[in-house]
C-alpha cells in the first residue's frame, strides 16, 4: 500500500519494503534505492486512530538486495515532520502533537509576546507576591502571544537518550460572533522580535487561532440559545404594524413560484422579531411550512432571506448551520486544543523564568485570570496537574555553577554545550565521592525534528520552540545535578545512559523565580514564603511631589546608613506621597532617630509605620483608611504644631476619621478617597 504526498518538486511516498519496514521516501525516476546500512528511518503509522512516528535503524542486507534487484526505483529518505505549526498544517499536526505528550516524560514550554508590562506598572523590590501576580496578570491580558514553542522531551529506552520532538507555533486570534480580541503591543518588544527576524506577515496571517476555553464554552452555549429565543412583547403600535406587514409579505410570497425570498434590512431589534415571527409561521399549521431563514450581508448590515424547503429540507439545514457554528468556534479556539491536550498529558511542565508565560497561557487558552493570587494557584494547579518546573529557580540554587549569570542561554550554553565543564567538575567534587563517575544525559532531536541541530541551530534563538527545546534540555541537565547534590558516599551513580530522576526536584516544584526582590520564590503549591522585613518602615503624609532620589541621598547621609526609598506609586496622590524605607537590618535606627532624620530631610510631618502594619493593612483591604487615619493626624499636627507619637497612630482604628481637620488644609475624607486608587491590584 503506497500513500502520496508532495515534497518540495517531488512525490513523496511512503511504503513498506521487503524487509517489513514501514518506510518513508522520496520517488524519483531513474535513480535506485540508496538506502546505507545502519541508516536511521522514521516508521509512520496509525495506532488507535493516531499517527504515530516511531525510529528504526535500517540494516537488512536482503532488503538492500531486493532493491538492487527490482525493477522499481525509489530512493528512501528519513521523513520530516513539520516543526513549524501555522494554520495551514495545524489540524494535520495535531495527532502527531498529541503522540509526542502522550509518548514524553515531561515537556517545555515558552512564549514570545508583544509586550509585558503596561505603562502604568512596574516592578519593584519590595514588592509582595500578590503584587507581582497583579502585575504579570495585567500583561497576560492585555499584550497578545506571538509564538507559542513546545518541546516533547521523550526517554529512549533503546538508545538511552532523549529524543525530544519540537513544534513552534504562530498563534494570533481569529474574530469569531462574540469574541474579538483588542491588545496592546509595546514598541520594545516589537523591534526585539523583527531584530531576530520575526516573520509578522506569517503572525498575523497563517498564525493558529486562540480563543480561552471559558470564551469557547460560552460560544457553543450561545448556539443552542438561539434555539429558544425569550419571547419579545410587542406594545408599540408601529412593532404591531411591521409584524402584520412581515406576515403578509411572507404570505405573498408563499402563493408564488419565487425560490427565495429577500426581507428587507433592519435593526437588531427588529431582525429579532423577524426571527421570532418566522419561527411561529414555520410552526403553524396555518403558516407556510415550505422554508428555512438564512442570514446574509446587506448593503446595511444583515438581512433575513427565506429559502423555499421542504420541512426535512428546513430541518437539515438548521442542524447544517449549527454544525457549521460550531466548527467554526473549534476551528477559532485552535491553539487551545494543544493546551488541553497538554493538560490531558498529565506530564510536568518546565519553563525558564514563567510567570509571563503562564499567565499569558492561561489567559489566552484557558480563561480570564482570577483577582487574587490564591485563586490563580489553583487555576495553575488545575491547567498543569503534574506540576511546572522553573529552571530559572533551579539554576539559582546553584550558584556556585551560574556565577556569571542564569540566563536561557547561560544556563543551556553553560550545561548541554558543556561551557561550564570546569565549574560542574568542581561542584560535583565538593558535592559527590566520585565526582568522575556522573554525567549528563544524552539529547538528541529524535529523526525528522532535526530542524534545531547544530551548528544552524543558533540561528534561531528567540524562536518560542528553539527556546522551548532548550528549556528541556537545561531542565535534564539539571535533574542530574541536583542528583547528584543528594547522593550520599557509596550509593550508586546514575551513569549518561540512565534518565534522571525528577525525585531529585520535586522540593522544587511550582516554584518560581521571582526576580529584583528578597522574595526567595513564589510557590505555586504550597504556602509562599514570607521574608524578614522587619527593618522596614513606610514614611506616609511626606510632602506632596517629594522626589525620592534626592530625599533617599538626604536620608542616608544624616543616618550614615544607607537607605533605598521605594515610592509606593499606588497610594501617592497630589495631597501627600507614601515610600517604603528600607534600612540595613544591622544598623537600624531606633524611632527617635528616624523621626530626627525626617525633621532634618525637612520632612516634620511625616509618619512612620512599621511593616508587619502595612503589610497586614493591605492585605485586608484597609491601607486606604489606615491612610486617611494618618492624613487627619497630619493635618491636626499642621494646625495646632503638634506631633502625634507613632504609638498613637498605630493603635488608633483605621477607620476613624478624625472630623476635625481644618478646612482648607485638605479635601474631606471623601474627596481624598476618591484620589486614593483601589489597593487590589497591589
Amino acid at each position: 500500500m503506497t500513500q502520496s504526498g508532495r515534497l518540495g518538486s517531488h512525490r513523496v511516498q511512503s511504503r513498506h519494503c521487503s524487509c517489513g519496514m514501514h518506510l518513508a521516501g522520496i520517488a524519483c525516476a531513474g535513480t535506485r534505492c540508496l538506502v546505507p546500512q545502519n541508516f536511521h528511518f522514521t516508521r509512520c503509522c496509525f495506532r488507535r486512530g493516531t499517527v504515530v512516528l516511531e525510529s528504526f535503524r535500517h540494516s537488512s542486507k536482503a532488503c538492500v538486495q531486493t532493491h538492487r534487484k527490482s525493477s522499481s526505483t525509489p530512493m528512501v529518505v528519513a521523513s520530516k515532520v513539520e516543526m513549524e505549526i501555522t494554520r495551514t498544517n495545524f489540524q494535520q499536526s495535531l495527532p502527531v502533537i498529541k503522540q509526542a505528550l502522550h509518548d514524553c516524560q515531561f515537556f517545555a514550554f515558552d512564549c514570545e509576546m508583544t509586550g509585558l508590562e503596561v505603562l502604568e506598572a512596574k516592578q519593584e523590590y519590595l514588592d509582595e507576591v500578590e503584587d507581582r501576580y497583579h502585575l504579570t496578570a495585567s500583561g497576560g491580558t492585555q499584550f497578545a502571544l506571538t509564538q507559542v514553542g513546545l518541546s516533547a522531551f521523550v526517554w529512549s529506552e533503546t538508545e538511552h537518550q532523549y529524543r525530544p520532538r519540537t513544534f513552534n507555533f504562530y498563534v494570533f486570534p481569529k474574530p469569531v460572533d462574540g469574541y474579538d480580541r483588542r491588545f496592546l503591543s509595546q514598541a520594545s518588544s516589537l523591534e526585539f522580535l523583527a531584530g531576530q527576524g520575526f516573520d509578522f506577515n506569517k503572525w498575523i496571517y497563517q498564525g493558529v487561532p486562540f480563543m480561552p476555553d471559558e470564551w469557547r464554552k460560552k460560544q457553543i452555549a450561545t448556539i443552542d440559545k438561539t434555539q429558544d429565543r425569550r419571547e419579545i412583547s410587542l406594545q408599540r403600535d408601529d412593532d404591531k404594524a411591521f409584524v402584520q406587514s412581515l406576515k403578509e409579505q411572507v404570505q405573498a410570497w408563499g402563493q408564488t413560484q419565487d425560490g427565495t425570498l429577500l426581507l428587507d434590512g433592519v435593526n437588531s431589534y427588529r431582525r429579532a422579531i423577524q426571527y421570532q415571527q418566522l419561527e411561529k409561521l414555520q410552526q403553524s399549521s396555518n403558516g407556510a411550512h415550505g422554508f428555512y431563514v438564512q442570514r446574509v450581508p446587506g448593503l446595511q448590515g444583515a438581512q433575513l432571506q427565506l429559502v423555499r424547503a421542504t420541512p426535512q429540507e428546513a430541518q437539515q439545514y438548521k442542524e447544517e448551520e449549527r454544525q457549521a457554528r460550531l466548527q467554526a468556534i473549534h476551528d477559532a479556539a485552535g491553539f487551545a486544543v494543544v493546551f488541553e491536550m497538554m493538560r490531558d498529558s498529565n506530564k510536568p511542565a518546565v519553563g525558564h523564568n514563567l510567570s509571563y508565560d503562564l499567565t499569558f497561557c492561561l489567559a489566552s487558552f484557558a480563561q480570564a485570570l482570577p483577582p487574587t493570587w490564591s485563586a490563580y494557584k489553583q487555576l495553575v494547579q488545575r491547567w498543569f496537574p503534574a506540576g511546572v518546573w522553573d529552571t530559572k529557580h533551579l539554576a539559582r540554587q546553584l550558584q556556585g555553577i551560574f556565577e556569571g549569570g542564569t540566563s536561557l542561554g547561560d544556563v543551556y550554553e553553560g550545561l548541554a554545550n558543556g561551557g561550564l565543564h570546569q565549574a560542574v567538575a568542581e561542584f560535583l567534587a565538593d558535592q559527590t565521592s566520585d565526582p568522575s563517575a556522573w554525567a549528563f544525559p544524552a539529547i538528541q532531536h529524535a529523526e525528522g525534528f532535526e530542524a534545531y541541530r547544530e551548528p544552524q541551530a543558533g540561528s534561531h534563538a528567540h524562536e518560542a520552540g528553539y527556546d522551548a527545546y532548550m528549556t528541556g534540555a537545561a531542565f535534564a541537565c539539571l535533574m542530574r545535578l541536583y542528583e547528584a547534590a543528594a547522593s550520599s558516599p557509596g550509593q550508586a551513580v546514575p551513569s549518561a545512559q540512565q534518565q534522571p530522576s525528577l525525585d531529585a526536584v520535586q522540593h522544587l516544584l511550582g516554584r518560581i523565580n521571582v526576580g529584583r526582590s528578597d522574595i526567595p520564590y513564589a510557590a505555586l503549591w504550597g504556602a509562599d514564603p514570607s521574608p524578614d522585613r522587619s527593618h522596614v518602615m513606610v514614611a506616609a503624609g511626606l510632602q506632596p511631589a517629594t522626589r525620592f532620589k534626592p530625599f533617599a541621598e538626604q536620608l542616608s547621609k544624616h543616618l550614615g546608613v544607607r537607605v533605598r526609598v521605594t515610592p509606593v506609586w499606588a497610594l501617592i496622590t497630589p495631597q501627600a506621597s507614601v515610600f517604603l524605607l528600607e534600612l540595613p537590618p544591622d544598623a537600624l535606627p531606633d524611632h527617635a532617630n528616624m523621626e530626627a532624620a525626617l525633621v532634618a530631610v525637612r520632612q516634620p510631618h511625616a509618619q512612620l509605620i512599621p511593616w508587619a502594619e502595612y503589610a497586614a493593612a493591605k492585605r485586608a483591604g484597609t491601607i486606604v483608611s489606615l491612610l486617611e487615619s494618618l492624613q487627619q493626624s497630619i493635618s491636626i499636627n499642621q494646625a495646632g504644631k503638634l506631633k502625634r507619637p507613632l504609638e498613637a497612630v498605630a493603635n488608633s482604628k483605621v477607620n476613624d476619621v478624625s472630623a476635625q481637620a481644618t478646612a482648607g488644609k485638605q479635601r474631606p475624607a471623601k474627596k481624598l478617597k476618591s484620589m486614593l486608587p483601589s489597593c487590589r491590584m497591589m
